[in-house]
């Protein structure tokens, strides 16, 4: 067979395999959505219920701390236990970030670094050897489906 041929044919298993993809696709997600619909609702009242009770729960150890919690930071329960813990925490604020950087604490501000690679390929040759990169043929075979 010649690689015109071979190619082709290539070309029309990828092109069957991506339509069944799409219809697997497709019919994933009208049984995602009938699911989700029908547990949607009672997931939904039960989230709500059980962050009702730990609000509950939230309410009745701080009221009852030094009952509870006398001498001790963890009480075992029947069903589960109670655990205390006291410590001071970082109150979090509005206009902290540019308060820091006004100041020059660069130390409690996260910078995410990355290099800017669209613009690197606009550099010239002797740019690119400076920072210790350079310029690299590439070759690249794509294809197109009918």
């Amino acid at each position: 067979m010649n690689p015109r041929d071979q190619a082709d044919e290539i070309l029309e298993r990828i092109s069957r395999l991506r339509g069944q993809l799409a219809d697997v696709e497709a019919q994933a997600e009208v049984e995602i959505e009938r699911i989700q619909q029908e547990y949607g609702p009672v997931l939904q009242v039960l989230k709500h219920r059980i962050a009702a009770e730990e609000k509950n729960l939230q309410s009745v150890a701080k009221k009852n701390r030094s009952s509870l919690f006398d001498g001790v930071d963890r009480v075992d329960l029947h069903h589960g236990a109670l655990l205390y813990r006291f410590e001071h925490r970082v109150k979090r604020v509005r206009n902290v970030l540019e308060r820091l950087e006004e100041m020059g604490f660069s130390e409690a501000v996260r910078v995410a670094k990355s290099v800017d690679w669209d613009v690197l390929e606009r550099w010239p040759d002797e740019k690119l050897n400076l920072v210790g990169t350079e310029r690299v043929p590439k070759e690249t075979i794509e294809y197109e489906l009918k």
